[in-house]
């Protein structure tokens, strides 16, 4: 996609200002026109051409041919009469139709009917106005019409307003004019007003012009292919160069204004330097090409790699990445490649790029992958760096819009970002360039149209990339954290004590997630939704049993550890009844990871003198695979144990926190998480802070006796 890199300057148009070192010619070689001035002359060329026609040697003897076919109407006329009078009835269309076929005249009814009446009318001696009246008006009109040079061409498609004629010895006679010559339409106008002894019968006159326009010959006939060779001859002799510039001359000085002929050159030079480029020299080029893409995707690699490995080993985030810069890559092409005097590069939408990794990932993988995309659209554009500068500020600002973004609506907030991003650096770089006030308009115009269409073309892609790549950006998470999901409704209504245990976890794991820089929304919102599967038992499970009737009595541990157990897997078919992302679904089985139902396994134990299988009362399985699992792991079983500490106190919380952790981290269930031993550290004292504001002192309020007896005593 990188073109031929422009090595000779920053900016050539006219108007700007020469900032490079003279530009001394190494060679010398001719200054071409502009192409728009070449292509002006070409048209001129074109419009100003003698349309070539050739002559047809002599016409038919129109009255011949007119005498036969008045003999000819007669005959049929006079077999209609003939025919009419044998029935009792007018002559009808399907006879109509046999009679007149041979005449080559496509006549409707009313028009036939018009004539047949004429004819027999006189006939009857009842006719103010003669068949032969009819007839001799039209051999008068046409012979006179046609004595007159005709062509079978339009008229006023002749812009020149000339044609050259063609004889039958290939001689081409002198240009005439085009007022000595008729066109069809010409003479069908003139034949209309000549045919007027019949105005008053439109029909029949309709039914005149017809027959006279079947006896109108054209006697110059379009040769297109003469036509065009003689355009192409006269292209030929247009010149394509305006001057030369010889070896060692200077072409311009630095701080020259570029003029237009200025232009002619630089333009010329970089021209004929591509063509005496060698293939050496197109090889190295090409090297340089290869260099500078491998050194851009290196660097975009190298920052995956060590800050975002989970992205760079996820092959479906790698191909969002790259389809996102392709599509960048594509519009600069795009740009390149419109011949349009218009600044269509500022319609690179890079900013569309910017929100929606924002969105999908985070503001520091979007600011360096854009950082990236900006560089690829200048390369692509031959070396475009004003344009790498004006798209890197309307998306670093796109960025920075986009940060803390709470929903969907949000997403045109980074309109105005993006409009006083444009705005800024189109200024600075017009200032710099010293360009003309009217170049300077037309940029921030389309600089506006970028900053309002971006964001509107980044809401449609961020719902395309959700469904296509199944991505979970905050936005949906965020989305699934309203209390009125369908889900959440149903789990508060049915299960409310282990809604209020998910709140409450939500809480504790969102404070553990953000010291840690983890996903706070993600941890969360996996929160509400990861013991959904105990609202098809609610009665099963100990924070819902308001009535302090414990199901489980009447169970043997077996039957009660299957049931307990079933939560996760019922939990995981709930969630994709209600189409819940796979990064919510992963937090149902791996809350619990292979950890034991402890009470029922010492129950069964107890009650039993076999040696029990442990499996047997552990649940399935993955262990936490990601810090936010894990965080939701610790925080499920810390707020579980310390609701059942009686009188709890900051020592007794801290205890009880650093023993579930260390029992985790023991039992290997936190083996998988990428958590760290400071990560503990700081999940722990996050733990602590939010469980101190719940499980706080409260004064005790004497009652209503109390209060009278102290009341009595003062008194």
């Amino acid at each position: 996609m990188l073109p031929s890199y422009k090595s000779t300057e920053t900016n050539n148009e006219v108007g700007a200002i020469w900032s490079s070192e003279d530009l001394i010619a190494p060679f010398t070689f001719p200054v071409y026109k502009d192409e728009s001035e070449y292509d002006l002359e070409v048209k001129e060329v074109k419009n100003n051409i003698a349309i070539v026609f050739d002559k047809v040697s002599e016409k038919i003897r129109i009255k011949d041919s007119l005498e036969k076919f008045e003999t000819e109407l007669r005959n049929i006329l006079t077999a209609a009469e003939n025919l009419e009078k044998k029935k009792d009835g007018y002559i009808n269309s399907e006879n109509l139709d046999s009679l007149k076929s041979g005449l080559g005249i496509q006549f409707t009814f009313p028009e036939w009917e018009s004539v047949y009446k004429l004819y027999i009318n006189e006939n009857a001696g009842e006719s103010k106005i003669s068949f032969n009246d009819f007839i001799e008006k039209i051999m008068n009109g046409i012979g006179d019409l046609n004595s007159k040079d005709i062509i079978d061409y339009d008229k006023d498609k002749i812009l020149s307003k000339k044609i050259s004629i063609k004889t039958t010895n290939d001689r081409l006679q002198n240009v005439i004019s085009t007022e000595q010559i008729y066109d069809r339409a010409e003479i069908l106008s003139q034949l209309n007003s000549e045919i007027f002894l019949f105005e008053k019968d439109s029909l029949l006159k309709t039914a005149g012009l017809k027959i006279a326009e079947h006896f109108i010959y054209d006697n110059l006939k379009y040769n297109a292919e003469l036509t065009k060779l003689e355009i192409d001859n006269r292209i030929e002799q247009i010149p394509r160069t305006i001057g030369i510039v010889k070896e060692n001359e200077r072409i311009i000085s630095k701080h020259d204004p570029i003029n237009r002929f200025t232009k002619m050159k630089l333009d010329s030079y970089k021209k004929i330097r591509l063509e005496r480029i060698g293939v050496q020299d197109m090889f190295l080029q090409q090297l340089g090409k290869l260099f500078s893409v491998v050194i851009l995707i290196i660097v975009l690699s190298i920052f995956l790699y060590y800050i975002r490995p989970g992205v760079f080993e996820d092959n479906q985030k790698l191909i969002l990445i790259s389809s996102l810069i392709l599509i960048e890559g594509f519009f600069a092409y795009l740009s390149l490649k419109l011949d349009i005097n218009l600044p269509v590069e500022l319609l690179i939408f890079v900013p569309v790029a910017s929100i929606l990794l924002t969105i999908i990932f985070d503001s520091r993988l979007a600011f360096y992958t854009v950082t990236v995309i900006c560089f690829f659209v200048a390369a692509i554009r031959g070396g475009d760096y004003p344009i790498l500068f004006i798209s890197f500020c309307g998306s670093v600002l796109a960025i920075f819009s986009e940060r803390d973004i709470k929903n969907r609506t949000q997403i045109f907030r980074s309109f105005f970002f993006i409009l006083i991003g444009y705005i800024m650096s189109i200024l600075a770089v017009t200032l710099l360039r010293i360009e003309d006030t009217q170049k300077l308009w037309t940029k921030l115009m389309f600089g506006g149209i970028n900053a309002v269409m971006s964001p509107i073309i980044a809401y449609g892609f961020l719902i395309f990339y959700e469904r296509v790549f199944k991505i979970t950006t905050d936005l949906t998470l965020l989305e699934l954290s309203d209390f009125n999901h369908p889900l959440l409704k149903e789990l508060s209504s049915k299960a409310p004590g282990t809604f209020h245990h998910s709140i409450i976890m939500g809480n504790l794991s969102e404070a553990a997630a953000e010291s840690i820089h983890a996903n706070q929304i993600l941890a969360r919102v996996g929160c509400y939704y990861h013991d959904v599967g105990k609202l098809l038992k609610p009665q099963y499970f100990i924070e819902n049993q308001l009535d302090q009737n414990n199901k489980h009595n009447d169970l043997n541990p077996s039957m009660s550890t299957r049931i307990i157990i079933s939560h996760v897997k019922d939990g995981i078919e709930l969630a994709i009844k209600y189409k819940l992302p796979q990064k919510i679904i992963d937090f149902i089985p791996m809350h619990h990871g292979t950890t034991l139902v402890s009470y029922f396994y010492d129950k069964a134990k107890n009650s039993s003198k076999d040696e029990i299988a442990d499996y047997i009362y552990r649940y399935p399985g993955p262990k936490p695979q990601t810090k936010e699992t894990g965080i939701v792991m610790l925080a499920d079983a810390i707020e579980a144990s310390t609701r059942a500490i009686e009188d709890p106190s900051p020592q007794k919380l801290e205890n009880k926190i650093r023993e579930v952790i260390r029992a985790r981290f023991i039992e290997g269930e936190l083996d998988e998480c990428d958590l760290t031993l400071k990560d503990l550290t700081k999940i722990k004292e996050s733990f602590l802070k939010i469980l101190l504001g719940i499980h706080h002192h409260r004064i005790k309020y004497p009652d209503k006796n109390q209060l009278e007896l102290v009341s009595d005593l003062k008194n």
